[in-house]
């Protein structure tokens, strides 16, 4: 994929080193020059200076033939205006942005623009954390409403069919690990004591998980 990586703070710089060892083509703007030095010497990307809010820049830069855009500068309001612009006007397929802002994080999910909204998500799993019983939190989907979860197999549950875990529309069972090998779930698929289950389910529906968990 070409992807372009809006602000090259350690997120941003993160990104780009990641999505570069995995092969991908990537083309790193900040307006302060000296930010792109920590991409290091060794960076197979671009490194462009100067503002991505300068649209003759991202048309230069030929953004809207790229595949996908990452907007990390530390500015909200830069990186909302520029995500947009990018979803909006460039036609760019895929546009993640980080905003600190929850309400516009959740403004701009309407708008087409994938959006991580740290402080939202710090938020809910710090508290995740603090009260996780028999579950453990792995993931977030979406703006919040879907949780992936980890969860332990009970004794009590051995041999029972992992559809025994399921509610339709609420809580799915996605897959298991056993004995460190990880593989997809069917509702036929049988459980163990001591598996490691992973599974999607809505935050609404958390505490129903923890009664059938229990036998319930």
């Amino acid at each position: 994929m070409r992807i372009i990586v809006v602000g090259c703070g350690r997120v941003g710089a993160g990104v780009a080193r990641e999505l570069a060892a995995r092969g991908h083509r990537v083309t790193v703007v900040d307006r302060d020059r000296t930010a792109l030095d920590r991409l290091g010497e060794g960076f197979p990307g671009r490194k462009v200076h100067g503002t991505a809010l300068d649209l003759s820049l991202l048309r230069d830069l030929e953004v809207a033939s790229m595949d996908a855009a990452a907007v990390v500068t530390g500015s909200d309001d830069v990186n909302a205006a520029t995500a947009l612009a990018a979803r909006r006007i460039l036609r760019v397929p895929i546009v993640v942005a980080r905003l600190y802002d929850p309400r516009t994080a959740e403004i701009y999910l309407r708008l087409g623009v994938r959006t991580l909204a740290p402080v939202t998500w710090g938020i809910q799993r710090i508290a995740d954390l603090v009260t996780a019983t028999t579950t453990t939190p792995t993931a977030t989907l979406g703006a919040g409403g879907v949780e992936l979860v980890e969860v332990a197999v009970p004794a009590l549950l051995d041999g029972r069919l992992a559809a025994e875990l399921e509610v339709e529309g609420e809580i799915d069972v996605v897959a298991i690990t056993r004995h460190g090998r990880t593989t997809l779930a069917s509702a036929a698929s049988r459980l163990a004591s001591g598996d490691l289950v992973h599974v999607a389910v809505t935050r609404a529906s958390l505490g129903r998980l923890e009664t059938l968990l229990a036998g319930g």
